[in-house]
């Protein structure tokens, strides 16, 4: 079992498909809040009034999800995903013990960047400096990027991250998202006048 989740996030396609979730997610959250408001106050067939209230309740509403997946979802779906596949391919080589997502992923910038470039880089105070790819090995992942050319990337912490946000969107977004707008949404348009001219939702 061990064997097939590990082929699973080192999967080249898997990592390359996944990649850019976030920005992915983010980018579609801002063309909605825009886009959705501005196509619902082009509707003629409907009064200016319930067109306005719509396109607000709309446009909040797409801003609450980007809010929720930016700090959430990016913050604690990352890590909690990231942590879980440390335990589950615990003592294998695709993925040694950092200590959160965050180290990985400077690590992994790092380990991408020019051997010339990474001295100087400020990023490699964030890596630990006993840090190493098993109990058996001779040198620390930080005198690997030091030293070696092409260091490993390990890619299956980066699949593990990149599952986490696919993950984190659907929670986060579909069930979460509409819990708290049912909550505040109503309150925020109605400080703003607009409750009094609902006349239908979105």
């Amino acid at each position: 079992m061990i064997d097939k989740i590990t082929a699973v996030l080192t999967n080249p396609a898997f990592v390359n498909f996944a990649q850019n979730t976030k920005a992915t997610v983010a980018t579609e959250s801002m063309f909605k809040a825009v886009g959705r408001p501005a196509f619902i106050m082009m509707d003629k067939k409907v009064d200016k009034d319930t067109r306005r209230y719509a396109a607000v309740k709309e446009g909040l509403y797409q801003l609450l999800c980007l809010g929720i997946y930016m700090t959430l979802v990016s913050i604690f779906f990352k890590n909690a995903g990231f942590k879980l596949a440390q335990k589950l391919i615990k003592n294998e080589k695709a993925l040694p013990a950092f200590k959160n997502a965050d180290e990985y992923e400077n690590y992994l910038k790092l380990a991408r960047m020019p051997l010339k470039d990474r001295k100087s880089n400020k990023l490699l105070s964030k890596v630990s400096d006993t840090l190493k790819e098993d109990q058996f090995s001779r040198t620390t992942l930080k005198e690997d990027l030091l030293t070696n050319e092409n260091p490993k990337l390990y890619e299956a912490g980066k699949g593990a991250i990149e599952l986490s946000y696919l993950a984190g969107s659907v929670i986060g977004l579909a069930w979460i998202a509409s819990e708290i707008s049912n909550k505040v949404l109503h309150p925020i348009i109605k400080t703003m006048g607009l409750e009094k001219n609902k006349k239908g939702g979105v």
